[in-house]
């Protein structure tokens, strides 16, 4: 090849991957063994698109992906960092895994990369190792690039300087991953053209990788997330047979055994996942196809197990970290309302507002107190269905202590929203806010959804917004618990819902019973990620997993108590007991 020739080749393939993977690179296909040309699948263009979009806006990247089992996501990375290294100088990639053995793999699959590499561009390798790769000659020349890898445990890389690094299955990694993968984040450097890539299959929640990819989801990390749900996989389909086509007989037996999730089948028909990069669209949609190959994988693969399955080829980002086995509510119907929540969110969007509030503590006088809503964007506020005239609403809260500055781990105040009678969820409002100045929103949420019965956690800071509540903003419909006194061996009305090891449990065994009847219809995903999260304890109590929060899921218990407690149709008797209640019981203190 003459050397105008050569180079115009070679700048071909240096300015085009797709391009420079297929002609460059050979990968092991999986199922044959065969020794084939990297040619990308859609999963991994969609990918490739995203990471070029950030490099263009941020001059480098920093990627974390949730994957499903086959999708190559990371053979692409591989295969993107080995260019890095074998066409550039002074460059150093970096992978890191949860073992010895994954590293092993992982090094195989660059090493026939680069034992297959062309001849006509390939450069000169000095040093070859079990876990290393270096492009440089014995002269000194040469790329001076370096190729390495690592387990957690193994060796330690802190104080190289690294360009490129990849952390595979962090999920894995076990009490180490926060550790070990920011020590490697700190040497990677910050100048342009650095890359940064953690990936994993989700291992449940309560570990790095869980809380580093809802961080980057909900925007709150320099990280952009990415997740592709099975069916985007162009394998995963199987075609109907002329049996299974005639009067739609496998479309009208979608959603009616139980084994493959019931109504979460039928719901699944026709859910749609698009991605929009700088280059193009892509738009996915589940057919009866994808449903047929999945009742196979069901029975096959996963053994009948479809937590198994919902987990290995998850649907949506908050079912792929689904857990069996500890959790208390029923995953199932919890993915299926995930489903539901997830095609409202695209036909029918929720609304966000901001609940203004001001300090009541300047002498300001009830006539000057302002209660309303302020449509916004950043607001804490989600409203799905604004009240309707005559209907009935109930509300729960769990109260913070509204610190957020001190410590970003916090639980936040919580105020959940329920239709009295359809037990469908209305708004949350969710944030930090201190308790007295909580009283603020709560009144203002209550009068909104027509004098709404407000249940109150009363333990710790509860208290505080009680009290404002009723002496100051002087709202008109609070709960009242019904209590036993020690002393006199008289009830007593308590303001107020006391959570204790007695009254817990009623409220998480009303909420899970709600829950598997699918008597209830909850529209938040922050809801049901603690849904999700909230398991059996070795000590027998029922909560949160380590690392996570509840706070949600007492709002929402809260809610539903006060609906059972108070239905509909006891309104003019509860009416009547609030009465008495205000002009006889004063505000207790409670211990």
């Amino acid at each position: 090849m003459d050397p105008l020739a050569y180079q115009t080749y070679l700048n071909s393939l240096l300015s085009d991957d797709e391009l420079y993977f297929y002609e460059c690179l050979k990968i092991v296909e999986f199922g044959t063994k065969q020794l084939i040309p990297f040619k990308l699948n859609n999963v991994q263009k969609i990918l490739h698109d995203m990471a070029e979009s950030q490099k263009k806006d941020d001059d480098h990247i920093r990627m974390i992906v949730l994957k499903a089992r086959r999708f190559g996501i990371s053979t692409y990375i591989q295969a993107r960092l080995f260019k890095k290294c074998a066409t550039q100088y002074n460059k150093t990639v970096h992978i890191a895994t949860h073992d010895r053995s994954t590293s092993d793999t992982m090094f195989q699959m660059t090493r026939i990369m680069e034992q297959n590499y062309p001849k006509l561009i390939k450069p000169e390798v000095m040093y070859s190792g079990k876990r290393e790769l270096m492009w440089a000659s014995e002269e000194g020349g040469g790329l001076n690039s370096k190729y390495g890898l690592s387990s957690v445990g193994g060796a330690e890389v802190r104080g190289d300087a690294i360009d490129f690094l990849h952390c595979s299955e962090i999920s894995s990694w076990g009490e180490r991953a926060r550790e070990f993968s920011i020590g490697l984040q700190n040497c990677v450097l910050s100048g342009y053209d650095t890359e940064i890539w953690l990936e994993s299959t989700a291992k449940g929640v309560g570990n790095f990788f869980y809380d580093e990819f809802w961080r980057a989801w909900e925007g709150k990390s320099g990280f952009r997330a990415a997740f592709f749900p099975w069916f985007i996989f162009p394998e995963y389909k199987t075609p109907l047979n002329e049996k299974e086509l005639l009067d739609d007989k496998f479309l009208n037996s979608l959603g009616t055994e139980r084994r493959y999730g019931g109504k979460e089948e039928l719901d699944l028909l026709g859910v749609t996942k698009t991605y929009k990069t700088d280059s193009a669209e892509y738009k996915f949609e589940i057919t009866a196809e994808h449903l047929k190959w999945r009742r196979r994988c069901i029975d096959t693969q996963c053994q009948g197990d479809l937590l198994m399955f919902n987990q290995e080829y998850p649907v949506t980002e908050e079912s792929a970290f689904v857990t069996s086995g500890r959790s208390v509510f029923d995953l199932q119907v919890l993915n299926s309302m995930l489903l539901r929540t997830n095609e409202l969110m695209t036909t029918k969007p929720p609304e966000k507002y901001r609940v203004p509030v001001n300090d009541y503590r300047t002498n300001m006088s009830m006539r000057e107190m302002r209660y309303y809503l302020d449509p916004d964007e950043l607001g804490e506020l989600t409203i799905w269905s604004h009240p309707i005239a005559e209907r009935e609403y109930r509300i729960g809260c769990d109260v913070s202590e509204g610190i957020e500055r001190a410590n970003r781990d916090t639980d936040y105040s919580v105020v959940v929203v329920i239709e009295a009678q359809t037990l469908e969820e209305c708004a949350m409002w969710r944030g930090k806010l201190d308790p007295d100045l909580l009283a603020w929103v709560l009144t203002t949420i209550g009068k909104y959804y027509n004098e709404s019965l407000i249940g109150v956690e009363r333990n710790n800071h509860g208290l505080t917004t009680l009290t404002c509540l009723r002496n100051v903003h002087n709202y008109p419909n609070l709960y009242y618990e019904r209590v036993l006194d020690e002393r006199t061996a008289r009830k007593q009305k308590k303001l107020g819902w006391n959570t204790t090891l007695k009254s817990k449990p009623l409220l998480v065994n009303h909420l899970r019973e709600l829950i598997r009847e699918e008597q209830i219809e909850i529209r938040s995903k922050e809801i049901i990620h603690e849904l999700n999260s909230f398991s059996h304890h070795p000590d027998g109590k029922m909560a949160a997993q380590q690392g996570r929060h509840d706070d949600t899921v007492i709002a929402l218990g809260i809610a539903l108590m006060m609906a059972q407690l108070y239905p509909p149709s006891m309104r003019s008797r509860f009416l009547k007991e609030r009465q008495k209640i205000e002009n006889t019981i004063p505000l207790f203190e409670y211990q």
